[in-house]
């Protein structure tokens, strides 16, 4: 009985000290507390111009031991600038006093609170007049009774003021394969944002028409969807508080052209109700609904010239289907060649057309059969003489259905330099065997005689049959 009592003495006693002994080291590993600048150094500051109370955040950080509170306090040090500048080789240059200031001086990181918030606020038109160099800052350094990560104490802060831009999200051309056993109904998700929380309701201005879209240049002339085969669905308002709205296009597979290999419906975004900058390269979205299975090839490739022949020319220089100048050069594969506008005395057909609306150039070609053409392409002559006109299809030569029209300063986005080839898609037609070009504005040469030229042309057909 005396020995099972010492044995429980003994326990007891062992206990006790392994107790006192987890109590007194378990702070043994834990390292020091320390404050420093999450994001240290330097940083921009962005802010979009609906703002009117530009803030910029910098974070503060606590790390070490978690207990310990810590109070850390924040000021303007022109000496952080100076130091960071000769550290890194920078020059960047202090904000004016009164065009900032400090919302908070000091923040307190307490218990389980390990990061914290100091605010910077600056004037919005002082901001809104920078320059985008990011050359102005605001230097900031941290001090505290704790310890301070002497590596991370200061910050830089540069602040911009940004557009407030609004557009498309991606993706923003998609191709749609479909065929007349397909589902009829096809939606496509159509989605609108900013990057920020619009402020207000905003309502947005949806443009489908192919003119809208061929604003943006983009080289290549589409055939447009039948509107009664499309609508949007859903309101175009961007509410006050969100982001982004979401819309859907609704297209009816059925009501789609079978002659056609594609057609195409643009959504482009025009304006919106609160006057944001609509993002450029963001503007629309561009659907096409292509037959599976077809694809466009061209007429006659490579054997034009002897398969095709002259319907009317009312225009060209050169005396002989062998000048350079002559109306055969637009068909013979080689881009280097041309046709040219008449423009002197020595001209071969119509030195005095004047090329306009009213008395366009015209070059008419017979196939020889009947196509089901979808298109045309054009190339132009690198210098760039012929601006606009349109494209007319006929199945007996005589009554003429324009199918196309081009304007190049639109399409190319000004810039005349660019030759192509051009393509322009059109709904098909299976019974067109006559096919001309005509031009109605040019850029170079004289009121009186403008001058206009063509290095190559090309019809595109699709074959249903197959």
């Amino acid at each position: 009985m005396r020995f099972m009592r010492r044995l429980y003495i003994a326990a007891c006693i062992a206990l006790m000290l392994g107790t006192t002994a987890c109590e007194n080291n378990r702070d043994a590993n834990l390292t020091e507390p320390y404050v420093y600048i999450v994001k240290d150094g330097f940083q921009v500051a962005e802010f979009y111009d609906l703002d009117q109370e530009p803030t910029a955040i910098v974070n503060i950080h606590r790390s070490g031991y978690f207990a310990a509170d810590a109070v850390v306090n924040v000021a303007v040090d022109p000496t952080a600038l100076e130091e960071y500048n000769a550290a890194n080789g920078t020059s960047y240059e202090a904000l004016a006093e009164g065009t900032y200031w400090l919302v908070e001086q000091s923040v307190k990181l307490a218990g389980e609170n390990r990061t914290g918030q100091i605010k910077i606020r600056f004037d919005y038109d002082t901001i809104a007049a920078l320059q985008a160099n990011h050359n102005f800052v605001v230097p900031i350094r941290i001090s505290s009774e704790t310890n301070v990560n002497e590596s991370k104490d200061i910050a830089l802060i540069s602040p911009t003021m940004l557009p407030a831009e609004i557009f498309f999200m991606p993706n923003r051309e998609e191709t749609i394969k479909w065929t007349s056993d397909s589902a009829y109904i096809y939606e496509k998700k159509l989605t609108v944002s900013v990057p920020f929380k619009n402020p207000m309701d905003c309502t947005i201005t949806l443009d489908t028409s192919m003119a809208a879209f061929n604003k943006f240049g983009n080289g290549s002339y589409l055939n447009s969807c039948p509107a009664d085969a499309y609508e949007i669905v859903g309101e175009p308002v961007l509410m006050a508080g969100e982001s982004k709205v979401e819309m859907t296009l609704r297209i009816d597979l059925s009501k789609l052209p079978t002659s056609s290999y594609r057609c195409s419906i643009p959504v482009v975004m025009t304006a919106n109700s609160e006057n944001y900058v609509i993002n450029a390269d963001n503007q629309y979205v561009l659907i096409h609904l292509q037959q599976d299975g077809l694809m466009p090839t061209i007429v006659d490739a490579g054997d034009r010239r002897n398969k095709w022949s002259l319907w009317e020319c009312n225009s060209a220089h050169g005396n002989t289907t062998a000048t350079n100048n002559n109306y055969v050069h637009m068909i013979d594969g080689d881009t280097e060649t041309y046709w040219h506008s008449g423009y002197n005395t020595s001209s071969f057909i119509g030195d005095n057309i004047k090329c306009s609306k009213d008395n366009p150039y015209i070059i008419g070609w017979d196939m020889g059969v009947a196509h089901n053409l979808v298109g045309v392409q054009i190339t132009r002559r690198s210098y760039q003489d012929y601006i606009a006109g349109y494209i007319e299809v006929s199945f007996d030569g005589y009554d003429w259905n324009k199918v196309a029209t081009f304007d190049h300063i639109a399409q190319c986005g000004g810039d005349l330099t660019m030759v192509g080839p051009f393509t322009y898609e059109f709904s098909g037609d299976a019974n067109v065997q006559y096919i001309r070009v005509c031009v109605t504005n040019c850029a170079r040469g004289t009121a009186a005689q403008p001058y206009a030229n063509i290095a190559e042309f090309n019809a595109l057909e699709i074959n249903l049959t197959e």
